[in-house]
This record gives C-alpha cells, structure tokens and sequence, in this order.
C-alpha cells in the first residue's frame, strides 16, 4: 500500500520535492521518481524531503506549473 505522504489529503495537491521538478497531483508514484528522476522514493526522501502541500493553489495555477515541468 502507498505511504500516506506521497498522497495528497482530500480536495489537496502534493508537489514532488524534487529541485526545479514542478510535477504536481494527488500522488507522487514510484514510477514518477523511478522515470524522471532515476531514484526510488526512498532515495528522493532522503535527499530531498517529503512531497510539498500545495493545496493553496487554484486549478489555473497548478496546470501553469505542469506546462513548465515534468509531464509524468
């Protein structure tokens, strides 16, 4: 089962930890870290720290954020 950290509470985004990754949802998938940044979640955890809430954001923003990122 997902580690409730790399989930997003209800009606919440999460934002991967990693520097200049602007991959942003309701979950943050060991094939995201795996694919994009060629760590484990458990390398990305130690490095960088736990996905970041950005549930203050509206709908616009978020998908301007997803433009300029990863698209995974």
């Amino acid at each position: 089962m997902t580690e409730p950290y790399w989930n997003a509470k209800h009606g919440a985004y999460i934002k991967c930890p990693v520097p200049n990754c602007n991959h942003i949802g309701i979950v943050i998938t060991k094939a995201h870290c795996r694919l994009v940044h060629r760590m484990t979640r458990e390398e990305v955890r130690k490095k960088y720290g736990f996905p970041k809430n950005v549930s203050k954001l509206n709908r616009k923003q978020i998908e301007k954020m997803k433009e300029r990122g990863s698209r995974i």
